[in-house]
């Protein structure tokens, strides 16, 4: 017990480590280019690779490698992030070139890391987030942070399996009763319109708000338009720096399978459209740069990996004035729409950053964080590591301030409403 003691709190502290180290932006690895003080990332991209994705009795694989150290793929998913990927790996060329419409084309302003990780620090670019003078220049819209993108992913989704169960019970009474039903959407305590079924199972969902007539909610981008951390991962290794990934869960899912991510994401493309990656296999060379498999899906398991445990947002300094504002966010009605506390069901998750004002123990910025496991230990009886497994409890998303609704905001919006629907709405 004493053994198992002391290796749990080693991999408390090696998933803290892992998910809250600051990540420095475009670094090198040391193949690459070595020099004396050692700066840059340790391991080549083939060494990241590894083994591929292979399977949890193949040592140096992603799915072995989450499984038994999540903490190790946690580092290697922010190491990918760090990469300064070259022209022999497939770097380049960015969507069109970045030339055409971008109003019809939105990947063509794709940048490069430092649009969606601002260097705000001498030396330093840190995934964007709350605090401190951040503001500028007023005249570009940047990514969001990544806080907490698997909370958010997590709730879309508990979100969507609501409302969905809704729309079932709906047409299921329609036709026992043989008179149609209609039912409010909600979820998580969000209204989201109300559904109307008929005996012959058709759905009218006119007075659905908020969400895509399928009922998926998509968190990611402004307009929200895509379902998962994976599909956002793929798409944006392409947009942003030209390198297509290759990925047969993604893949497999667009041709109508359902899958299920290292992460626990469920993609089912029977009920919904998953984005289908541009390199279908390894052999492709869609950009004619000579370079074929540019990130296996190997790496794209750690990226989610590393992305869907992401720590969530700190709460800085709460004063009276804050405490006054809170107040008057529920007094006038915002808290509505801005809902500040959501709950998961089932957390995914392998671990939890709280981080938090305390003028005692921070030594920077005032901000002290706290690393909790949420996993447990399963001895396969493999003679390896042991399977480090999810808890899969509730958790309570606090100040998230969000409805996770799509909101009209009229035509001169920078974002197009996405057109994705499902392959069976009803």
């Amino acid at each position: 017990m004493l053994a198992r003691g002391i290796a749990c709190r080693a991999l408390g502290a090696a998933l803290f480590f892992a998910i809250s180290l600051p990540v420095h932006a475009q670094l090198t690895d040391l193949t690459q280019t070595p020099n004396l003080e050692g700066a840059g990332i340790h391991k080549s991209l083939e060494q990241q690779i590894g083994a591929g994705v292979g399977d949890l009795l193949t040592p140096g694989s992603s799915t072995y490698i989450i499984a038994r150290d999540p903490a190790r793929s946690i580092r290697r998913g922010r190491q990918l992030f760090q990469r300064k990927f070259t022209l022999t790996q497939g770097f380049g060329p960015r969507t069109l070139d970045g030339i055409g419409d971008i109003e019809a084309q939105g990947a063509i302003g794709a940048g490069l890391i430092e649009s969606c990780a601002r260097d705000v620090m001498a030396g330093r670019a840190v995934p964007q987030g709350f605090g401190g003078d951040v503001v500028t220049r007023p005249d570009s819209r940047d990514a969001p942070h990544l806080f907490g993108l698997g909370l958010q992913e997590m709730l879309a989704d508990e979100i969507t399996a609501d409302l969905r169960a809704i729309r079932a019970r709906a047409v299921a009474d329609a036709r026992r009763t043989r008179n149609p039903v209609a039912y409010a959407l909600r979820s998580k305590g969000i209204q989201y319109g109300a559904i109307r079924a008929f005996p012959d199972g058709r759905v009218d969902t006119a007075a659905v708000r908020g969400v895509d007539e399928d009922l998926r909610v998509r968190p990611f981008f402004a307009q929200g338009g895509t379902t998962s951390i994976r599909e956002f991962i793929v798409g944006a290794f392409n947009d942003e720096m030209g390198l297509q990934a290759v990925d047969p869960l993604l893949t497999r899912a667009a041709a109508g399978e359902r899958i299920v991510t290292p992460t626990g994401m469920v993609l089912d493309g029977s009920t919904d459209l998953v984005q289908q990656p541009l390199s279908r296999s390894a052999a492709d060379d869609l950009d004619n740069d000579g370079v074929r498999n540019e990130i296996p899906a190997a790496l794209v398991d750690h990226m989610e990996f590393y992305l869907f445990n992401y720590f969530k947002p700190g709460t800085y300094r709460q004063t009276p004035v804050t405490a006054t504002g809170k107040a008057l966010m529920r007094q006038i009605g915002c808290t509505a729409c801005h809902v500040p506390d959501l709950v998961i069901n089932r957390d995914r998750r392998v671990a939890d950053v709280q981080t938090e004002y305390d003028s005692q123990f921070a030594v920077m910025n005032g901000l002290y964080s706290t690393a909790s496991l949420l996993l447990t230990e399963e001895d396969d009886g493999s003679g390896h590591p042991t399977l480090k497994r999810p808890l899969l409890g509730s958790f309570v998303v606090r100040n998230f301030y969000a409805d996770l609704k799509r909101h009209d905001l009229g035509p001169t919006s920078t974002s197009a409403t996405t057109t994705a629907r499902s392959r069976n709405s009803s």
